[in-house]
C-alpha cells in the first residue's frame, strides 16, 4: 500500500486516497501474513489498486464475505470429506447486496454444519467474526476479517503458497476487488507521471550513480595543497 501511495504522488502511507479501504485493510491483512517471495508478487497489483476509491467500498465487502461463505467455507467442508449433497445444500449469500439479508442465521447455520462435519473450531471462530462484521455494517472491519478468515484457513490446511487453493483464493481476490467498478474508471494522469518519474529515476540512477562514486573516490585519492 505504501508502493500504491508513491506511485500515486502522495506522501508515505498504508492507506492512501487513491485506493479504496476496503481494498487497503484487505491488503494489509495479507501483506503481513505472506512469505517475503509472495510479498514481493503483490507489488505488480499497485498499479490496479490506483484509483479504486470510488465509492464502491459496500460491493467490495460484500464481494469478500460471498466469497469466504460461498467458496471457501464449501472447500473446508470438502477437507473434512462432507457429502457432496451436503455441500451443494450449505447456506449461501446472494451474489448482490440484500440489506434485508440475515446474517445471524447465516452465521448460525454454518456453525451447526460446520461442528457436525469436524471443521475446527478456530476456524468456525473465524466466520462468525467475519458475519459479526457485516452485521455491524463496518466495510473495513469485514475486509479485515475475510482476510484473516483466508489466512487461517491457508495456514491451517498446510503446504506451499503454490499448491494451497485457500491462498489462490485469497490472491486472486486482489484482481476480482479491482475488477468491481473497473468499466466506470478512468485512470488517472498521476499514474501516468508518477510511473515516468519513477523510471525515469531509475534509469539515472544506474547509469550515473558508478561515475559519481568514480569521481567521489577519485578526487578523495588527489594530494592535499597546503
Amino acid at each position: 500500500m505504501s508502493l500504491v501511495a508513491l506511485l500515486a504522488g502522495e506522501r508515505h502511507t498504508d492507506r492512501p486516497a487513491t485506493a479504496c479501504p476496503v481494498i487497503a485493510a484487505y491488503a494489509i491483512k495479507i501483506n503481513d501474513t505472506v512469505d517475503c517471495n509472495s510479498r514481493q508478487g503483490l507489488k505488480l497489483l499497485a498499479t490496479r489498486i490506483m484509483g479504486t476509491n470510488d465509492g464502491r467500498k459496500d460491493d467490495r465487502a460484500w464481494l469478500l464475505a460471498r466469497v469466504c461463505v460461498n467458496e471457501v467455507f464449501s472447500y473446508l467442508m470438502e477437507d473434512t470429506g462432507a457429502p457432496a449433497t451436503v455441500i451443494a445444500d450449505l447456506p449461501r449469500m446472494p451474489l448482490d447486496i440484500d440489506s434485508s439479508f440475515d446474517f445471524k442465521k447465516l452465521s448460525n447455520d454454518l456453525q451447526m454444519v460446520g461442528r457436525h462435519y469436524g471443521v475446527e473450531r478456530s476456524r468456525l471462530a473465524d466466520f462468525r467474526y467475519l458475519l459479526r462484521a457485516c452485521v455491524r455494517g463496518s466495510t473495513e472491519f469485514v475486509a479485515a476479517a475475510a482476510a484473516v478468515t483466508i489466512v487461517d484457513c491457508a495456514r491451517l490446511s498446510g503446504g506451499s503458497i503454490e499448491d494451497n487453493r485457500y491462498w489462490d483464493i485469497g490472491i486472486n481476490l486482489f484482481d476480482r476487488l479491482c475488477d468491481v467498478g473497473l468499466s466506470e474508471r478512468v485512470p488517472g494522469r498521476v499514474m501516468e507521471e508518477s510511473l515516468m518519474t519513477i523510471g525515469a529515476r531509475s534509469r539515472a540512477e544506474f547509469v550515473f550513480k558508478p561515475v559519481l562514486v568514480w569521481l567521489i573516490n577519485g578526487l578523495r585519492k588527489l594530494p592535499k595543497t597546503a
